[in-house]
């Protein structure tokens, strides 16, 4: 004899619901380990770019001892900026949950931005890319410094790594009560109608001369970010050709949100 047993119409639902529930899981799972593996290989490229040159000089004989302690200390800070970063993305459920509450501090966002763009100078100068940077002396304000090093990290890899081995230019500039930061290259820029979607989680854009490149998960973190911040970003073409990204963030948030 053989006995069948149908579930019933609560049961069916209930391991319908079951089932959505683990392929949620794992489709937030490889989520975390997409995000994981770009944002922690991110900071690699200045890194390397510092111990090889450094490395260089010393095999060759051209690196007084001075040199070499400045070139340790810029990677001794590129290193304990990595470790932040991996404490952040151990939280990056936060991220794909929407839940994401910034750590809001005051800091010269001036400062900031030259050392970050000062940590790209050994990978741009190895690959022949200038990177100019035009900000004001100071530019205070409360922001989520971890927050900010991510976008800007983002921004410039893909300006170095998409923009045809052209110059990069970083600048930013306060005008009320809010602070813009743009940084553009002259490579072939990303066509109007897919401004909108680079922005997807792992949504890529291919260019016409490039059968596999494009944006990808660095977008989506950085679109994440910045409207964590209450801010904005967009997309334009640069004068004369490129790609000009142009983030927009309140300068001065509450203050029961920035003292803490």
């Amino acid at each position: 004899m053989i006995i069948t047993v149908a579930a019933s119409g609560d049961g069916q639902e209930d391991l319908r619901r079951r089932i959505a529930n683990l392929v949620e899981a794992v489709a937030a799972r490889d989520d975390f380990i997409a995000v994981a593996a770009h944002e922690l290989r991110n900071p690699m490229t200045p890194m390397m770019g510092q111990i090889e040159l450094l490395l260089s000089a010393v095999r060759a004989g051209k690196c007084p001892l001075e040199q070499v302690e400045q070139r340790l200390e810029r990677i001794q800070h590129t290193v304990r900026r990595y470790v932040r970063r991996a404490e952040v993305l151990l939280n990056v459920s936060r991220l794909t949950s929407g839940n994401f509450h910034p750590d809001f501090e005051r800091f010269d966002l001036a400062i900031l931005l030259r050392d970050l763009t000062n940590e790209f100078a050994d990978a741009a100068q190895r690959t022949g890319v200038p990177i100019k940077v035009d900000v004001p002396a100071s530019l205070p304000g409360n922001w989520d410094r971890v927050a900010i090093e991510q976008i800007i990290d983002n921004l410039i890899s893909n300006a170095l790594k998409y923009g045809a081995r052209t110059p990069v230019a970083l600048s930013a500039e306060m005008f009320e009560d809010k602070i813009q930061i743009k940084i553009r290259d002259h490579g072939p820029g990303i066509p109007a109608g897919d401004r909108a979607r680079v922005f997807g989680r792992f949504e890529r854009v291919v260019g016409h001369s490039e059968p596999t490149g494009g944006f990808g998960v660095g977008l989506w973190v950085v679109g994440q970010l910045v409207a964590a911040m209450d801010g904005t970003i967009t997309i334009d073409d640069a004068p004369g050709g490129g790609a000009l990204f142009t983030v927009t963030l309140p300068a001065h948030m509450k203050e029961d949100t920035c003292d803490r």
